[in-house]
């Protein structure tokens, strides 16, 4: 079964332009071939059997950022990003992943090891990055030069147990008598890289008398594996997944994702991994799930009275929010986080608080760093163009490219989640 048709879809644009200013990769490269309309055309050339797939074709494939800007902005909300998606699984199967990814890809597939390998690395951090200090806190680690790929970045952080490690239980640890009762998927990054993030949510429901439990056989949302084109590792993560939510959905009433990017691959992407694949059963097992399942600040925002639990008097530092991709161009999720934050801090819009980020997924960051640097740093300055102390986001991902990008324009701003913030402005 085939996700989409993509002649069809070629044909069906008009070329207006109205995605080419906003383009993650246009703005980078200026050039009609990687702009929306372009991929397009080349995807309909390719399918009509006048491009071949080779290995040029499969550089300019690979190039897109997938950030739906097209996508949100095109008066027929074609989709662009579906269709690059799609033909990314054709290249994998063509040109194989890379050695690195197909390592990182089966880390993800299997949950013990990753503990091993990322516990491993937080106990050689100190020996193999060297960090930087902001105010007398150790706040980034950039690579040392022999560290592969990954000389003069930043580097995000890494800690001895992860936050499964720490908090992993079964639904016994429910209270079945509280009035609301959620589980939480946390993410690989907050699970491995911003533990903090999961601990802030759960000081939040703690205050809010809201009965959780983490889920501890929960799998990776495979949403690395899906830009990449690796669509068998994304299927062993879905089904694995959807199987265990199953057996505890009736005892919870909202499942809770502190990360964008997952929140958008459970919500939106599983469907159209499995679709890609004839899975129909899945499919319909899915749609049973998907009513349950939220982004933390939304669900916080719009079911519960947490700004009534949240301080009075607002922070001296000011704040500025950038708006993930998946948060607000896939799920339309925007104003609730800033309406939580908006009690406590000044908030202070930047130019463009919806302009991607310029991080892109596992190949970009990995294949095409130069780029993400090039669509990154535009959004460090207007950030600090802003003058905020602190900017904001509900993504991982977006935390480690924003940190770096800030850092290298040398900007003293803070990366900061919202759950973070919130629980920081709860009243005592």
């Amino acid at each position: 079964m085939q996700l989409l048709d993509l002649k069809n879809l070629a044909n069906s644009c008009v070329k207006c332009g109205k995605c080419i200013p906003s383009c993650t990769i246009y703005q980078v490269n200026r050039d009609e071939t990687t702009s929306p309309r372009g991929f397009l055309d080349l995807l309909g050339a390719y399918k009509d059997g006048k491009l071949p797939l080779d290995s040029n074709a499969k550089k300019i494939f690979e190039s897109c950022f997938l950030c739906t800007t097209c996508v949100s902005v095109c008066p027929a909300s074609l989709p662009t990003d579906l269709a690059i998606e799609s033909v990314r699984v054709e290249i994998a199967k063509k040109y194989g992943i890379s050695w690195y990814k197909r390592a990182y890809f089966f880390l993800l597939r299997h949950r013990k090891w990753a503990d091993f390998v990322f516990n491993f690395l937080a106990f050689i951090a100190p020996c193999t990055f060297k960090s930087e200090s902001y105010k007398g806190e150790k706040t980034k680690l950039r690579a040392r030069s022999f560290v592969f790929g990954l000389r003069g970045r930043s580097i995000f952080p890494f800690v001895k147990k992860s936050f499964l490690q720490r908090h992993g239980g079964e639904k016994d640890r429910l209270d079945f008598q509280a009035q609301k009762r959620v589980a939480i998927f946390i993410g690989c990054i907050s699970n491995y890289n911003y533990p903090n993030v999961g601990e802030s949510l759960l000081k939040i429901l703690n205050k809010l008398g809201i009965s959780y439990f983490v889920p501890k056989s929960q799998e990776c949302c495979g949403a690395p594996a899906f830009f990449t084109g690796d669509i068998q590792t994304v299927l062993f993560l879905v089904k694995k997944n959807i199987e265990y939510f199953e057996s505890f959905w009736n005892e919870i009433d909202a499942m809770l994702i502190p990360e964008a990017t997952c929140a958008a691959m459970l919500k939106i992407d599983w469907k159209h991994a499995l679709e890609l694949s004839g899975e129909s059963e899945w499919v319909e097992r899915l749609e049973k799930l998907l009513p349950k399942i939220h982004m933390a600040s939304a669900w916080l925002q719009k079911q519960t009275d947490l700004s009534k639990h949240l301080q009075e008097s607002k922070q001296q530092e000011s704040l500025t929010y950038h708006d993930p991709c998946h948060a607000r161009k896939v799920l339309g999720i925007y104003k609730e986080p800033r309406a939580l934050l908006s009690k406590n801090f000044n908030l202070i819009e930047m130019q463009d608080s919806a302009r991607c980020c310029g991080f892109g997924g596992v190949s970009m960051q990995s294949s095409n760093y130069a780029l993400t640097l090039k669509a990154g740093i535009p959004k460090a300055k207007d950030i600090e163009n802003s003058k905020a102390h602190i900017v904001s986001a509900e993504c991982g991902a977006c935390r480690m490219q924003i940190t770096n990008t800030l850092d290298s324009i040398h900007s003293k701003v803070r990366f900061i989640h919202p759950l973070e913030l919130l629980a920081e402005n709860l009243k005592s």
